[in-house]
């Protein structure tokens, strides 16, 4: 069990007082001895000195210190909120509680920590939960759209298709790139070039259609560049619908 702070300097105002009154008590007897004028002179200078030297390096002591103890005292619970304030809410508040056990000026703001880390675990949980829910919402109602939704960042890498599109093209995932797609349509191939182009130079695509003669297709691209506060492009979201006609003889 670690003493606080204030023990610590009420121990030591303590010790001083006490030589203080020591002093006094010394002073008291040599005056009260009967002896020749000569002698307690003697006898006070030689207390005089001494006394006032073992004051002053119980002062010194103490003004020392005291500053050190209180700097070791909260080193751990510093770094801790160091920890804290840079993003790290997984320090071991309980461990800190019980290396400072009994200790009045330190446990209180543990405690409050504690309580602080407490909260933000809730608040981040149902942030998290509510991201979530809204993420999920968003999905099912482009997933109800009749026409194919991509949703991809800036490099290529696609973060969401919607049904309408995976059921055009199976092969799609999370996980793929449109550059790294194997279509074997040259027709499919001109769609998702057209795509990749509009996120590389950070272009929005209105009603841009790709035909293809020999099976009497059209496809027609909208997408919408999506910037971060900066305004730097980060990605797109496309729309692509898929046309076809009966080939005439």
């Amino acid at each position: 069990m670690k003493h606080s702070i204030s023990k610590r300097y009420h121990l030591a105002i303590s010790i001083l007082l006490g030589l203080i009154l020591l002093e006094t008590l010394l002073l008291w007897i040599i005056i009260s001895r009967k002896t020749d004028l000569a002698t307690m002179v003697n006898d006070l200078q030689t207390t005089l000195i001494v006394s006032v030297l073992a004051i002053f390096v119980c002062g010194v002591v103490i003004y020392n210190l005291i500053p050190v103890m209180l700097r070791k005292s909260l080193s751990r619970t510093a770094k801790i909120v160091s920890e804290i304030a840079h993003g790290n809410y997984e320090v071991n508040i309980d461990g800190e509680l019980a290396a400072h056990a009994g200790d009045r000026d330190i446990v209180p703001l543990l405690e409050g920590l504690k309580i602080m880390l407490r909260n933000i675990h809730g608040f981040d949980q149902a942030k998290e939960n509510k991201i979530y829910e809204h993420d999920q919402r968003i999905k099912q109602m482009i997933n109800l759209l009749p026409q194919g939704v991509l949703i991809a960042l800036n490099n290529g890498d696609i973060s969401y298709c919607n049904d309408a599109l995976r059921r055009r093209y199976p092969m799609f995932n999370e996980s793929n790139n449109i550059q790294d797609l194997k279509l074997k349509s040259e027709y499919d191939q001109r769609i998702f070039q057209k795509i990749f182009d509009s996120l590389r130079y950070g272009d929005n695509l209105y009603d841009n259609r790709i035909p293809d003669n020999d099976y009497q297709r059209l496809a027609t691209l909208n997408g919408a560049i999506v910037r971060n506060a900066r305004g730097d492009s980060i990605g797109g979201v496309y729309t692509l619908v898929f046309t076809e006609h009966a080939k005439q003889d």
